[in-house]
């Protein structure tokens, strides 16, 4: 028993084409990369806010001359002044925790963005192994068609036949044979979208499907539920999660401004007039001064604050909630859309099989003068039309598949 989120993509969908497409697109995909940069912009700010734990320090030097009409003096000054804010009240501990959530929730939104591109590139190379497949079916059934077309023409010009018989078996055969184009601009569509997604120009995958292959077989997977470790492994979920908390722990340095602040102030340098006793013990100075600072008349202000932020909380909570109850509607569809496509696929190969069978018969009993023509027109039209419908739920699967795939937080 195999479950779909111990798979990875790789062993999910064991195609080598669409892995190279997927190993290029996480390389080259310029919304990926602007993704990264908010986890890069993210991380310097977390760097910022850790370093109000240290002190600033200021350095100085001076030099002053003094020239009067009585007497001329200098003087040499070289110092370093240093603030440091105590962090009695955890002001500065929760606005870097703060910024600590928010880059991992960066992060998890960076592993979203990698997950739906992942999704996007199946979605379309699935697409187009679709429309290559028709292709397939088009051709085959246009030598058909052509073969029944030539029957036709031979039963007419032996007698057998009627003028109305050789036209409809053309109007078929070109109703067939009109379709080429049409899915030829498909595949060139989804060859387009592909390059955008590859950041890439499409003259470069020119070559890359020039091979027809048919769709990728289809995993018969089996979900045992919903358990919530396997919902929190969605990058969203993870981002909606790692947001309350930075959220709440915003509020808790918001709230520290309702309290007074405690600073040390620090003063060492040297000071002399004489440059060569500058670095004498007698030159030397320093100074401490402790301070404390309470502004007690924004109470309001801060007020105001913290409601902003407590309603911020608010609705990263609610926006959490929303994302999972979505993420659970999203699983369930999907499963359900998948296991029906199972199903229609299974049907399906059963009634194309029939068509099949029913199809030759109505020939070989139109040959023998047995049958009449319109047997055989609608056995055609039916075959063409159940072997599209089969590849459509083919593809409808596989799509599905990635959609699941999504709905539970797959990985690479």
């Amino acid at each position: 028993t195999t479950t779909i989120a111990s798979l990875s993509w790789r062993e999910l969908f064991q195609d080598k084409h669409l892995q190279s497409l997927i190993d290029t697109a996480l390389v080259r995909n310029t919304d990926l990369r602007t993704a990264h940069l908010r986890i890069e912009q993210a991380k310097a700010v977390l760097m910022n806010a850790r370093l109000s734990y240290l002190p600033s320090v200021e350095l100085s030097a001076e030099g002053t001359t003094n020239n009067s009409n009585i007497t001329m003096s200098n003087s040499y000054t070289l110092g370093g002044l240093a603030n440091w804010e105590i962090d009695v009240f955890g002001k500065n501990r929760d606005n870097v925790r703060a910024n600590k959530k928010s880059y991992y929730a960066n992060e998890a939104s960076y592993q979203n963005a990698v997950m739906n591109l992942c999704a996007q590139v199946a979605t379309v190379y699935f697409n187009l192994r679709a429309y290559q497949q028709q292709l397939i079916v088009a051709n085959q059934n246009i030598i058909s068609e052509k073969n029944i077309l030539d029957i036709t023409i031979a039963r007419y010009e032996a007698g057998l036949g009627t003028q109305l018989d050789v036209s409809q078996a053309k109007s078929v055969y070109y109703n067939t044979s009109a379709s080429i184009p049409r899915l030829d601009a498909y595949i060139t569509q989804c060859v387009n979208e592909l390059a955008i997604l590859l950041g890439t120009y499409p003259s470069s995958l020119s070559n890359t499907f020039i091979n027809i292959d048919g769709l990728p077989s289809i995993r018969h997977i089996i979900s045992t539920g919903i358990p919530a470790d396997v919902i929190r492994r969605r990058p969203d979920i993870r981002q909606a999660e790692l947001l309350i908390e930075s959220q709440a722990a915003a509020i808790g340095a918001t709230k520290a401004d309702y309290y007074p602040k405690f600073k040390i102030t620090g003063s060492f340098g040297y000071l002399s007039h004489d440059i060569e006793k500058f670095f004498n013990n007698e030159s030397q100075m320093f100074q401490l001064s402790p301070s404390i600072s309470w502004n007690i008349f924004s109470g309001m202000e801060v007020r105001k604050a913290v409601q902003m932020a407590e309603i911020a909380l608010d609705e990263s909570i609610e926006n959490y909630n929303n994302a999972v109850l979505n993420a659970i509607q999203e699983v369930e569809t999907e499963m359900s859309n998948y296991a029906n496509a199972l199903k229609t696929i299974e049907m399906g190969q059963q009634v194309v099989e029939q068509g099949n069978k029913t199809l030759e018969l109505s020939i070989d009993l139109y040959k023998r003068g047995l049958g009449t023509f319109t047997n055989v027109l609608d056995a055609q039209r039916t075959v063409l039309s159940d072997q599209n419908y089969l590849v459509s739920a083919w593809n409808s699967a596989l799509l599905a598949l990635v959609r699941l795939y999504t709905a539970l937080g797959g990985s690479l």
